[in-house]
């Protein structure tokens, strides 16, 4: 394609993407160099029939003056990112310097907002995204080899939770796993403890967060659906010319799935 071409061709998204998602996030990142204003303080005499009190009120003339001059308020520089909210190197500072061994420290980093939010972020990315991987890779290779008769009940019943909205299905699944509900219910009847419940374990907290309301069941459908109706028609012509007239073994088969199918793959998970 000429040069020319693919400029006037490229021209509507670039403006259209320079427009509504370049300009706010360079607003957005310069905004939050800048604070509220101050507001201004006075002392304020009132008086009653029995004597007289000073408070202290804010000036809301002199404020509201304050405000137009400075419309973005305070320029606080990068320091926002440094108080407790965000970054909160002081408090981290402190935290080593009180420190009593490695997991002391460790526990007042996860009491700060911006840590506590980022450990929830990190657990999505590299424990709920491979188990999703995994596992809908093996739904949907389980799914193609079953009967045509029976793809389409399986694929219904297999997508049925993407039906439900992921917040109303976390809530339906965090009331299930209450020591009474059914498996809450369930896992007390299995371990024979009536005083179990998954809630008050740190571990098994996580665990259902991860597999429940973080996301591995609401994900596992979308997956299984994309690979199967997007990528596995692209495979199918790989698939019979290396298995027709051919016998393999597990070993084949299994080198089959790693190193054709994964690779095939590949482009959808990253």
């Amino acid at each position: 394609m000429p040069h020319k071409t693919f400029f006037w061709f490229f021209l509507p998204s670039g403006l259209a993407m320079l427009i509504f998602i370049g300009l706010p996030i360079f607003s957005s990142l310069f905004q939050s160099l800048h604070i509220e204003t101050e507001q201004i303080l006075v002392e304020v005499e009132t008086c009653d029939p029995f004597g007289c009190d000073t408070e202290v009120q804010v000036d809301q003339d002199a404020t509201n003056i304050l405000r137009a001059e400075n419309p973005l308020g305070r320029f606080n520089g990068f320091k926002t990112y440094a108080d407790r909210n965000h970054l909160a190197v002081n408090e981290i500072a402190e935290a080593w310097n009180d420190k009593k061994n490695f997991n002391d420290f460790i526990s007042s980093i996860m009491n700060l907002p911006f840590y506590k939010g980022l450990l929830f972020t990190l657990t999505f990315c590299f424990a709920v995204t491979p188990c999703v991987i995994v596992l809908g890779f093996i739904v949907a290779l389980s799914v193609n080899v079953i009967a045509k008769s029976l793809k389409g009940p399986i694929i219904f019943g297999t997508i049925l939770p993407m039906i439900v909205t992921p917040l109303i299905g976390s809530l339906v699944l965090f009331w299930m796993i209450d020591s009474q509900g059914i498996l809450g219910t369930a896992i007390q009847v299995l371990f024979d403890d009536p005083n179990l419940s998954l809630k008050s374990s740190k571990s098994l907290t996580w665990i259902m967060l991860i597999v429940t309301e973080y996301g591995t069941i609401p994900l596992l459908p979308l997956l299984f659906f994309t690979l199967v109706f997007k990528q596995f028609l692209k495979i199918q012509l790989k698939q019979r010319l290396l298995m027709e007239h051919q016998e393999l073994n597990v070993l084949d088969i299994l080198f089959y799935h790693i190193f054709i199918r994964l690779l095939l793959l590949l482009p959808l998970f990253v």
